[in-house]
């Protein structure tokens, strides 16, 4: 049961909750020097949570759906019958219980428009696979992550740090946002052909493969564009993150060289890393003086 659960989480994807409050305390500390530790937690707890409940009712709904019955990627919990539907959407109602709970103290600090950003967010926990406009099915996913995992997840923590949203946590939350979509990119790559089958037109169904390749190679490479504005305007530091760039190369070489599309399932590995490396490395550069 307790392994059931934890694949169900899927750990390697918590990567993409953690970062945007983590980066969003990063810009804080280098703007204003000190923090509110409580906050950042809470944060962080708020993101896992969300996540988690994403992951337990997009492999539930997905199931139901027919799209995991010749699936490429990781094994889900359903579609390998060790576990019920019904089971997984309590797991799942219960992780946006915990959200909820988690957001209170972020509401009362944070006023209406957090608790109308944080409604929206527990909603489209389901809403992305399940309801009656399903996200990643409308081909809509990566725009999804991009905006929530990116632009809301950034800027709503560093609102909450600082009582604003400055234009550095926007264009942070941009970088966030664009390597966070790398991760639901490569995976809608890998079951392009498969996800046909079912009607889920994702973006990468939608595309020839040579434009969706263009496309990943953009949410790769342009945060690193955008990161000359925190190197030239902010200071100098932030040219640490272009470290990352290294890794970047390296999920691009896997994604045009795979063979066989299980393959992808060592980019998406290293897209987290990437992800999480650019996070590390963004902190850094804040930290120098």
């Amino acid at each position: 049961m307790l392994k059931n659960v934890i694949d169900g989480i899927r750990p390697k994807t918590l990567v993409a909750a953690i970062v945007p409050p983590f980066v969003a305390h990063s810009l804080y500390l280098n703007d204003n020097g000190n923090t509110s530790y409580y906050y950042f937690a809470l944060c962080v707890l708020l993101a896992l949570f969300i996540q988690i409940a994403t992951n337990f009712y997009n492999d539930a709904v997905d199931f139901v759906k027919g799209a995991d019955e010749n699936r490429v990627g990781p094994k889900r919990i359903t579609g390998e019958n060790n576990m019920g539907v019904k089971k997984v959407f309590y797991i799942g109602h219960l992780f946006i219980f915990l959200a909820f709970l988690a957001g209170i103290p972020l509401v009362l600090k944070g006023g209406i428009s957090l608790l109308l950003l944080g409604l929206i967010s527990l909603f489209l926990a389901y809403g992305y696979t399940g309801g009656p406009f399903p996200l990643a099915y409308l081909g809509l996913g990566e725009l999804f992550v991009f905006i929530f995992f990116g632009l809301v997840a950034t800027c709503g923590s560093y609102y909450l740090y600082s009582g604003e949203v400055s234009l550095h946590s926007v264009i942070l939350g941009s970088q966030v946002g664009l390597l966070s979509s790398v991760l639901i990119a490569i995976n809608n790559f890998r079951d392009r052909e498969t996800d046909i089958l079912v009607n889920k037109r994702t973006l990468a169904t939608r595309m020839t493969d040579s434009q969706y390749l263009a496309f990943i190679d953009f949410l790769l490479f342009f945060p690193y564009i955008i990161l000359l504005y925190f190197a030239i305007f902010v200071k100098i530091s932030f040219f640490i993150p272009f470290l990352g760039m290294s890794f970047a190369h390296k999920v691009r070489h896997v994604i045009r060289e795979y063979n066989d599309p299980k393959e992808l399932n060592i980019a998406l590995a290293m897209s987290g890393k990437h992800l999480f490396v650019f996070c590390l490395l963004f902190f850094l550069g804040s930290l120098w003086n």
